[in-house]
């Protein structure tokens, strides 16, 4: 029941909307308006559209108000899972995103720990991590504008998909723009936050062991990048099912009266 939630909702719209050609002109008119087009337009799609029956009308959302509730849903999906790795310690205290030590390094970061000298390899850790933190505010506008390029094909896919469809559209269709954006902001607070200057410090401290390194293959800023989002779209999917699923996640009155009406 929960996870038909979304898919009662497009079912709704499509049926308000989608059943014959001059319909679907509307829903995309409609559409075009939500995402932040001509906002008359969109109105006089909503109005235009074919008229539900009487039960309907009388209970639920109209088709406008369900769309708008689909991609609000999205939107608070990314700020809500953006906020929580935004803040200080939102990789780094939280296992299932904090980025560890490259494979690499991982021979000099047990030497160092057998020989009592912890910190160094804390404090490489730690400051791989805090650039995460700081790198990842910067993504929000693109999950926007990937949101607003949604197709009306697309939010179908979504609602009717896997608890995380939202989640694995924005990897295959944002993944090459958020890395070439997030890399050379990951770069900067990287020297910001030292991590050159320690990771130079983890390798002098590790003595003998540099020469088993294989410290040529190992390119700092792409793997802080890569762990970087790989953490942001676990975040995401958590939010996107949440919202799915739970009504104590709908935390603005049009998710509450979109999703909510389902509940009943």
């Amino acid at each position: 029941m929960n996870r038909s939630l979304l898919s009662h909702c497009l079912a709704v719209v499509m049926a308000a909307g989608l059943l014959s050609a001059p319909a679907r002109a509307g829903w995309q008119d409609m559409l075009k308006g939500v995402l932040g087009g001509d906002e008359d337009q969109g109105q006089d799609a909503a109005r235009d559209a074919p008229a539900a029956t009487a039960t309907e009308t009388a209970a639920m959302p109209d088709a406008q108000t369900m769309t708008r509730g689909v991609l609000e849903a999205l939107q608070v999906g990314v700020q809500r899972a953006i906020a929580t790795l935004g803040q200080e310690g939102g990789y780094l205290r939280d296992e299932q995103v904090r980025i560890p030590m490259p494979q690499e390094l991982r021979t000099a970061e047990s030497v160092l720990r057998r020989l009592g000298q912890d910190r160094y390899a804390d404090e490489f850790i730690q400051s791989m991590n805090r650039a995460a933190e700081q790198a990842v505010p910067q993504t929000r506008e693109i999950f926007i504008d990937t949101i607003k390029g949604l197709s009306v094909s697309d939010a179908r896919d979504i609602v009717q998909g896997e608890p995380d469809a939202a989640t694995q559209y924005f990897r295959e269709h944002s993944s090459d723009r958020l890395s070439s954006v997030i890399r050379p902001i990951v770069a900067e607070n990287m020297d910001r936050v030292g991590v050159t200057s320690r990771y130079k410090q983890l390798v002098s401290r590790a003595g003998i062991m540099d020469s088993f390194m294989n410290r040529d293959s190992l390119d700092l800023d792409a793997y802080v990048t890569d762990r970087t989002l790989d953490g942001l779209f676990l975040k995401l999917a958590e939010e996107e099912q949440k919202i799915r699923e739970q009504p104590a996640a709908r935390t603005t009155e049009l998710l509450k009266g979109v999703f909510g009406y389902f509940d009943r």
